[in-house]
């Protein structure tokens, strides 16, 4: 993984060279999907069930929604659940360029959702890795948008820790996967972006992140579109060249907004780096789970999802007089 590795996420360890089950009796909740124009783009999303809106801020950059699913369907049964796919990425098109895909257009797209599929003046986000940054970003942008922020498995906002994150990450990481990765990576189909190619690289890729890789390989599927497995790396760099020496840490006391830090114990990003995080934000809170590393909704569901509809209730809980 490069030094940046800690503020871009372990996706981009390639990019450089899917709970718990709803009762048999009961109606899956209402889900809908459609498409927002946006400037230079569409974006594509999906809403499940009903009540406070939950928008999914899926990690990358270069992945889409898809690998969230269905390990948060279940949050559809006690809040409305948005996810959508980043621009340029499944099934929302969009040019690509510098001006088209940046960060400032990915928050612009956030706020999209919020006022046309969401239809509220605020909302929850609930980010996964690298997702962590655009979510963050957001909320100090527009902190009266958000009512708090769910970060799951979040990637540094900075530096410090680059190096802890890409040592761990080699150290979880099992022969046969490393054999593997540098396999595909050799190969023309990953190079041509062929979708079952990429799929299979970023299987072993994240593979070592679970706490127990066989959890993988029995519940870890990845879907990845078409155009996601094309043009991912295009995004990832336009998106985060931008962003080289990204550091956010002495801006995060100023973020008043409500924090859940939800993090594996056995995820490769430190421990260490989530507790100064919590630390950091003055209306943060982090609950650890363990048993689990990087995909903790996969892992662990109900613990996951228990921490969620907590966090949700003590918000939606009217305040002491």
């Amino acid at each position: 993984m490069s030094s940046r590795a800690g503020a871009t996420g372990l996706v981009l360890v390639v990019l450089a060279s899917g709970g718990c089950d709803a009762s048999p009796d009961s109606a899956p909740p209402p889900a809908r999907a459609g498409t927002l124009s946006v400037e230079d783009a569409e974006i594509w999303y999906q809403s499940i069930g009903t009540g406070e809106p939950v928008i999914a801020v899926h990690g990358g950059p270069g992945l889409d929604h898809s690998y969230l699913l269905p390990g948060l369907e279940p949050l559809g049964e006690v809040a409305r659940l948005i996810l959508y796919d980043q621009r340029g990425l499944g099934s929302s098109p969009t040019v690509l360029d510098s001006a088209s895909v940046s960060i400032t257009r990915f928050l612009d797209d956030i706020d999209a959702v919020r006022q046309r599929v969401a239809g509220t003046p605020r909302v929850t986000l609930l980010s996964h890795s690298w997702g962590a940054i655009p979510a963050l970003l957001y909320a100090m942008r527009w902190p009266q948008r958000v009512e708090g922020l769910i970060l799951v498995s979040a990637v540094e906002p900075g530096q410090r820790y680059a190096d802890a994150v890409a040592a761990a990450q080699a150290e979880r990481r099992a022969p046969e996967d490393a054999a593997a990765i540098d396999s595909l990576l050799g190969t023309a189909a990953f190079r041509s972006g062929d979708r079952a190619t990429v799929n299979r690289l970023f299987f072993h890729v994240f593979r070592g992140t679970f706490a127990d890789p066989s959890i993988a390989d029995e519940r870890f599927r990845l879907r990845l579109g078409e155009r996601t497995t094309v043009q991912g790396r295009i995004v990832s760099t336009l998106v985060m060249t931008p962003l080289a020496g990204l550091d956010l840490w002495d801006e995060l006391p100023a973020l008043d907004v409500p924090v859940l830090l939800v993090h594996g114990e056995a995820d490769p990003i430190p421990l260490e780096m989530i507790r100064e995080l919590e630390s950091a934000l003055p209306r943060a809170r982090l609950v650890t789970i363990a048993g689990a590393g990087h995909f903790p909704f996969v892992e662990k569901p109900d613990e996951f999802l228990a921490a969620v509809l907590s966090f949700l209730e003590e918000r939606a809980a009217p305040a002491a007089p």
